[in-house]
């Protein structure tokens, strides 16, 4: 008997023992599950005020085209490939709540571009040394502008720009030729290499508008304080160029003489369109 008690009681002791440990378990599971749910809140908080958080800087990459204006375009034509790059800094927006669907800021920044208007290419029948004269007229803006910026829900951003600058006017001929080259492995590989046969260049001063829209594509949320974005961005931009005297590289002769025309005092209006890719941080 009583060796069937003690198995009783030691029965009875292992059914509660069994019985405390999975209560044990479940409230180890409820409490884990919890600070899980806590976590997830608190991470969800984290990144909800992130994606609101005030990004101060930007930049940006698009290419498009450039198009001389009235003046400008009889005497040069109609354009050709462009591209841009900048930045800026975005001051603070003008409500304070990032939770409101539209707010406005004021962004300065700096613009750089580049179009060649035109690109001509041809045989140097006559030359001793060069297989081809390229020609080419071309522009650089360089430009500092202010930005009137809105903010629709954090993901649409139209805006528009006033801005004064310099534009950079070239018209240049380079002469093309094979050179040999040794390698630092010992091989000879034939390359091509330009010297610049003539050259013209014109700075002038412009003053401009420009409009646009930012469309958010990506966002980049890391934790914990960390907020990035990336956007598609088309712009169109017209600068009044000041009067000014410029050439333009007309052809080159058999020989390699550049021939150009003379403008005296002429228009340098342009046009640009681009679309292209801005980060914000």
């Amino acid at each position: 008997m009583n060796i069937l008690k003690l198995f009783y009681v030691s029965k009875r002791n292992y059914e509660l023992f069994a019985q405390a440990v999975s209560i044990c378990g479940i409230v180890c599971m409820l409490f884990l599950s919890t600070l899980t749910i806590k976590a997830q809140n608190d991470d969800t908080k984290i990144i909800e005020d992130l994606k609101n958080k005030p990004r101060r800087g930007f930049a940006y990459f698009s290419m498009g085209s450039g198009n001389p204006q009235g003046e400008f375009q009889s005497n040069i034509g109609s354009g050709g490939f462009g591209l841009a790059f900048g930045g800026g800094y975005s001051f603070e927006k003008l409500f304070s709540d990032n939770n409101i669907p539209v707010n406005f800021s004021v962004v300065p920044g700096l613009d750089i571009g580049y179009c060649a208007l035109t690109r001509n290419k041809q045989f140097a029948l006559y030359s001793p040394k060069y297989n081809s004269w390229v020609y080419t007229n071309a522009v650089v803006p360089i430009n500092l502008f202010t930005r009137f910026q809105f903010d629709i829900k954090h993901w649409v951003f139209p805006y528009a720009e006033l801005s004064a600058g310099l534009n950079v006017y070239s018209a240049t001929t380079d002469g093309e030729y094979d050179a040999r080259v040794k390698k630092e492995d010992g091989t000879w590989v034939t390359e091509t290499r330009t010297d610049e046969i003539y050259s013209d260049r014109t700075v002038f001063t412009n003053y401009g508008i420009a409009t646009g829209i930012m469309i958010k594509i990506v966002e980049n949320i890391t934790l914990p304080n960390s907020a990035s974005s990336i956007l598609l961005d088309i712009k169109a931009r017209y600068l009044y160029g000041s009067p000014t005297d410029y050439k333009k590289v007309k052809d080159v002769d058999k020989y390699g003489t550049t021939i150009y025309e003379q403008f005296t005092n002429a228009g340098t209006d342009m046009l640009f369109v681009h679309m292209g890719i801005a980060f914000r941080f």
